[in-house]
């Protein structure tokens, strides 16, 4: 969309962090076939005044980082409003923010949407884990965690 911005946010070592893209067109929910969904975990939730749409799979928006399991525990941190998946199974999880009509959509975190990758995809730059407790740990104690998400909370957005 006309205005739109695309910004990587990088740390101080030059390090890739997190893109904030607004002016996304709209999206329609990606096919998942049952048989494909598997069980996430939302580690951390923390909600944002932010513009958004309302509807149906949606929720205020909420900076997140949530997990998805594959052959490991898959992360990725952002901000959204959408439900990611029924009774705790997903195809993948959006960091998407569905905005107000004729605005845009717009995304503010390490990856758009993560998935449980397979042994011979590129992960990065979702996070993976061995275990659940590993993924509580990263955001209960690292550093960097605590720096993303105050970076993602920080975010206004003025239409």
């Amino acid at each position: 969309m006309p205005g739109a911005l695309k910004i990587e946010v990088k740390d101080a070592k030059g390090g890739y962090l997190a893109t904030l893209h607004t002016g996304l067109p709209s999206a329609s929910p990606a096919d998942c076939n049952p048989a494909a969904k598997r069980p996430y975990v939302v580690v951390s939730s923390v909600p944002i005044d932010l513009p958004h749409a309302e509807g149906d799979s949606m929720i205020p928006p909420h900076v997140v980082f949530r997990v998805i399991q594959g052959y490991k525990f898959f992360g990725s941190y952002g901000i959204t409003n959408l439900v990611a998946g029924a009774d705790g199974q997903a195809c993948q999880l959006r960091n998407l923010v569905v905005g107000p009509a004729g605005k845009g959509n717009y995304y503010f975190g390490d990856m758009q949407a993560v998935h449980a990758f397979a042994t011979d995809e590129v992960v990065a730059p979702a996070k993976s884990f061995d275990t659940l407790d590993q993924a509580a740990k990263y955001v209960d104690q690292s550093s960097e965690f605590a720096n993303v998400q105050r970076m993602l909370l920080s975010l206004k957005v003025n239409l």
